[in-house]
């Protein structure tokens, strides 16, 4: 670090090489504001920030209606759900319940070990 620090002082010196122009200070404001008025144009309005979470939140619920919408006319179409069990168990004869275990592959042990307690 020193061996930078001597080099540089025996290459440049101790003087600053930076210099600002005699009287620079003095016309500064003056020379900003002209350029100011002379641009002539007007500042531009902000942006309505605030307007874009609103629209945002109007296309979330025109979303959710049409979901909503949607979803009522499919479930309003399906035919409602026997909830009368004993009924349906009646009908079944032992013949379909048979051709349904043969479906299934269900052998007899298959349905003790569903009926106990250990499966």
């Amino acid at each position: 670090m020193m061996n930078e620090e001597t080099y540089l002082i025996e290459r440049v010196g101790k003087e600053n090489p930076f210099r600002v122009p005699e009287g620079y200070f003095d016309s500064l404001a003056s020379e900003v504001m002209a350029r100011v008025d002379a641009s002539g144009t007007a500042p531009r309005k902000a942006k309505v920030v605030w307007l874009r979470p609103a629209v945002y939140a109007v296309a979330a619920a025109l979303c959710a209606l049409f979901v909503s919408v949607a979803a009522y006319r499919v479930f309003q179409e399906t035919p409602a759900v026997a909830t009368d069990h004993q009924s349906e168990i009646s009908q079944l004869s032992d013949d379909s319940f048979d051709e349904a275990i043969d479906y299934v592959m269900v052998d007899n042990q298959d349905i003790y070990a569903c009926l106990s307690s250990d499966y």
